[in-house]
């Protein structure tokens, strides 16, 4: 059984941690993350359809269409961290009452993306650099929103100070991570490439099969997702131990 580390781990421990949490979390996380690959699936589908027919009508339903489903799969996210949270914590946490979570962050989760792809967004106009370093301060603020219940500039400020003296161990970690996915995806796509190969019809209009884009990809999503999140909240985990234990010795030495 999976269980949170109470004191800072290695980068080796860490992952071991994000795999454990992950194993563990699977089963609850596997619909959730099945259904937000769902939500957004169908205007895939409609946009490779109108794409390829030449649609050019109806841009500003298509438009309301994707901001919608992206509001849904924001609270189907939420949803997602705080239910394998709960797992990390052995606290049940119901489908539902991680739906409801997710509904009641949702503006604050959007609020901090906006605001973080701003900031990161001037830091690469910034000679590219400085977007980097803002993108690894900042990419623990959904998950300071949904677990510290933090507002949009708070959970960026909070994102930033528990990464702050642990940038490089950060972006060697996520680094990490990110070879794993990338190496998952690579699999994944071979399989998805020869289920389009053997379409004839859908490759010879150029498209992506329907059961691919409904049925595949949602399946093959729900085992990416959760991998993703209990990698990132294992990562999340140890910041925040490091960080609350420099704040209590911060503390100790003041009153001293």
């Amino acid at each position: 059984m999976y269980q949170q580390p109470n004191a800072p781990q290695s980068i080796g421990g860490v992952l071991d941690s994000g795999f454990k949490l992950y194993r563990e979390s699977l089963s609850q996380a596997y619909l959730l993350a099945a259904i937000a690959a769902l939500v957004t699936a169908p205007v895939n589908l409609f946009q490779s359809y109108f794409i390829a027919n030449g649609v050019t009508g109806l841009i500003g339903t298509r438009g309301l269409l994707v901001i919608a489903a992206a509001l849904l799969a924001v609270v189907f996210y939420a949803a997602l961290i705080a239910r394998i949270d709960a797992v990390a914590r052995g606290a049940p946490l119901s489908l539902g009452q991680a739906l409801s979570l997710g509904l009641q962050r949702m503006g604050t989760m959007v609020l901090s993306g906006l605001l973080t792809i701003i900031v990161v967004a001037i830091g690469l106009c910034l000679l590219i650099i400085p977007g980097f370093i803002f993108m690894i301060w900042l990419v623990f603020a959904p998950f300071a929103v949904v677990l510290e219940r933090r507002g949009p500039l708070e959970s960026l400020s909070y994102s930033h100070s528990i990464v702050r003296g642990h940038w490089w161990r950060t972006a060697v970690l996520l680094t990490i991570i990110g070879i794993v996915l990338m190496v998952v995806y690579m699999i994944f796509a071979v399989g998805i490439s020869i289920a389009v190969i053997s379409d004839p019809v859908a490759a010879a209009a150029g498209q992506v099969p329907w059961y691919v884009t409904l049925i595949l990809g949602p399946v093959l999503s729900a085992l990416i997702l959760p991998l993703t999140y209990a990698l990132m909240l294992a990562i999340f985990y140890d910041l925040r131990l490091r960080y609350e234990g420099g704040d209590l010795a911060a503390r100790i030495a003041a009153t001293a």
